[in-house]
């Protein structure tokens, strides 16, 4: 597959996503993402306080301020906490150029990330998303090598080729948190369209803290969604829900081995939300979440975008 050379990246958007985020964190993402995009950027970099810490949210405006100079500054900003899925695709439809990156708050991209991943999707029409290496804990660390098509790709740092990916469908809005990357790397490739790993460039994720209530609510949103996810996705329905089913005490039991009373309750207390999820997922078989469905969830929760004044002071509306 080869690559073109590219003379810039104002194609190229970019979604901030913040909630209970620290400022210093804030600072060392900004700055390396700064240095991915170049002082002279003009594209769109759009945040998304979602819920958002008044202290985030004076933190992400003045890195916007400070770090993209000429770029279209844009804020959204939702006073109830959206998820992942439903705030990336407010993003998205907020967005106008050509492409998205969607980057974590807790990672930084190495600087020809973004240059890199765009020239990819270049070259490769039929790609929608394009991925980096990510490394960090817990993340597979890919070895460096040439782009090639992958199966699943994270949400944690990831290339969107805009218009067509929501053309697709986008982040189907069911999945609150986690696994709405498995659920749409599914969908996309069910439509033969193409994901893209391009290890040869590198996201570290950090991962933020793991206080208590961190551990139970991320065990918790990962439990209730992966049990829409297999139901939805598998090829034999009801005999790997019942095996996946089998597997979960042996999951909490493990959590609970470990000394990880919070992951444990998680994943018990998503249990209960099971008759939901089986629902759903049934739902999701006999009509599958795509672009006309997302276009009519989009006209009911539009939220207005801003533009964000170079004092960093009230952003004056744009819409």
């Amino acid at each position: 597959m080869g690559t073109i050379a590219r003379t810039g990246l104002d194609d190229v958007d970019v979604v901030f996503l913040v909630h209970h985020e620290a400022p210093e964190m804030l600072a060392g993402h900004h700055a390396a993402v700064a240095a991915a995009t170049g002082l002279r950027w003009r594209g769109r970099a759009l945040l998304v306080e979602n819920a958002a810490a008044p202290a985030t949210s004076a933190a992400a405006r003045a890195c916007l301020a400070a770090h993209y100079p000429a770029a279209d500054r844009r804020v959204l900003s939702s006073p109830r906490n959206l998820g992942f899925a439903r705030a990336m695709d407010l993003a998205l439809d907020a967005c106008g150029g050509r492409y998205v990156a969607l980057v974590n708050s807790d990672g930084e991209p190495e600087p020809g990330m973004l240059r890199a991943l765009a020239e990819v999707l270049d070259a490769e029409p039929r790609a929608v998303w394009a991925a980096p290496a990510v490394h960090g804990p817990g993340e597979d660390d890919d070895p460096p090598g040439p782009p090639r098509p992958a199966a699943e790709l994270g949400g944690t740092a990831v290339l969107v080729r805009r218009a067509q990916f929501l053309a697709a469908g986008g982040f189907d809005p069911a999945y609150f948190f986690y696994n709405e990357d498995r659920d749409a790397s599914r969908r996309l490739r069910a439509a033969g369209l193409l994901l893209l790993r391009v290890p040869d460039t590198c996201f570290r994720h950090g991962k933020g803290g793991r206080s208590a209530r961190g551990v139970f609510r991320r065990e918790r949103h990962y439990a209730r969604t992966v049990q829409v996810l297999v139901p939805q996705h598998a090829a034999r329905p009801v005999r790997e829900t019942l095996a996946f089913l089998a597997r979960r005490p042996t999951a909490v039991a493990a959590h609970l081995r470990d000394g990880d009373l919070p992951g444990a309750a998680g994943i018990a207390l998503a249990l209960l939300e099971l008759p939901r999820g089986l629902v759903l997922a049934a739902s999701r078989r006999r009509r599958p979440w795509d672009g006309d469905r997302l276009a009519r969830w989009l006209d009911r929760h539009r939220l207005p975008v801003a533009v964000l004044s170079p004092s960093c002071a009230a952003p004056s509306r744009s819409r």
